[in-house]
């Protein structure tokens, strides 16, 4: 962000990108609510699961609406110059220039055992949707995993958008929602099993779910930019099937379809991931009837790993922590270490793994 000057009455020529207002808030829920209400529509919001900052346009106004302390005016200008000085107009008004194009941060992973039960703790997110958080510390806040909830079914209020992101899972946990994918042709169904990568900047949308409606969303970096696209139409004609969005391809996993291989006294279904992503990722589910078990290799340097269990229950063991894991638990891998898991019901498993920069 630029630096503070006084007014200078000489006049500054700044290429400008675009332009908005800022607007300081200590309850954007309540703000976001009038300001949409009153028909401004949403450009961008961050973070999807717990919003706290948005850009609102309509009929040539931009608002920047931000948590924090009310304040005098800001006008918000993104400038495609490098590191512009900030002014303060005659009356007060700050003028902030920003980088026109923001890069996604990537911070550090922190790796650590982090263990979740299926619980409560669901809150308000994007669109309307319920939230929970999956993985609380985020692991230095580099990785989120979200389960995602959508009690009521029907169609979704959601709109043509995309992320600044490096990694997107999208696996469907109980019901199913229909989604539409930028260069996959016609709207299709996610069912529970289902699942779907989205590459950086693809656009899409959800369109409609069932009743208790579930997903689980795993992201990287934590917190990510969401953008809406107005100016895109969806469904769009089909793209070839090896076409990228910042090398990786979109990948669409059926259940119902795919073959199981035997590890040890499992089955195991690669989603193939790991081939779209070029390595950035892989997502394996893992079955077992009761009274089988599966262990994993040791989590490799500035890698996350998580299981989420689908269905059943399973006794876990990660380092010298040993635990029960019923429906919905995730369970994080901490890098050098292996879990296992002894099966003690008929169970399902999710299995993630994340390389971070």
């Amino acid at each position: 962000m630029g630096r503070l000057t006084t007014f200078d009455p000489v006049s500054k020529a700044v290429e400008t990108v675009e332009a908005g207002i800022v607007v300081t808030t200590r309850d954007f829920d309540a703000s976001f609510a009038f300001y949409t209400g009153l028909g401004l529509r949403v450009e961008q919001i961050f973070p999807a699961d717990a919003p706290r900052r948005a850009t609102l346009v309509a009929s040539g106004l931009r608002i920047h609406l931000e948590v924090g302390d009310p304040r005098s005016a800001t006008i918000r200008i993104r400038s495609s110059e490098t590191d512009p000085a900030n002014l303060v107009a005659p009356e007060g008004t700050t003028i902030e220039f920003v980088p026109a194009h923001s890069s996604v941060d990537r911070p550090e992973l922190l790796s650590s055992l982090t263990i979740t039960g299926p619980g409560d703790g669901w809150h308000a997110g994007r669109a309307g949707m319920l939230y929970r958080d999956l993985v609380p510390d985020r692991q230095g806040n580099c990785v989120i995993a979200s389960h995602i909830r959508i009690p009521t079914g029907g169609p979704v209020p959601d709109y043509v958008h995309f992320h600044e992101v490096g990694f997107q899972l999208i696996f469907c946990h109980r019901g199913w929602v229909e989604v539409v994918y930028e260069g996959q042709g016609e709207p299709f169904v996610l069912e529970a099993g289902d699942c779907v990568i989205q590459p950086p900047t693809i656009r899409h949308r959800v369109l409609r779910s069932s009743d208790e409606m579930h997903v689980v969303e795993v992201g990287y970096p934590a917190e990510h930019v969401t953008k809406a696209d107005p100016t895109t139409s969806l469904p769009s004609p089909a793209l070839p099937s090896d076409h990228e969005w910042d090398g990786q391809r979109f990948i669409r996993f059926h259940s119902k379809s795919t073959t199981w291989t035997t590890d040890g006294s499992v089955s195991v279904a690669d989603t193939g991931v790991r081939a779209a992503t070029g390595g950035r990722a892989d997502v394996r589910v893992i079955r077992g009837d009761r009274g089988s078990s599966w262990s994993s290799s040791p989590t490799p340097a500035r890698t996350f790993r998580m299981l989420f269990v689908l269905e059943g229950t399973a006794r876990l063991t990660v380092g010298d922590r040993t635990f029960e894991a019923p429906d919905s638990t995730t369970t994080t891998i901490p890098v050098g270490q292996i879990a296992t898991v002894d099966v003690t019901s008929d169970s399902r498993l999710l299995f993630v793994e994340v390389v971070t920069d």
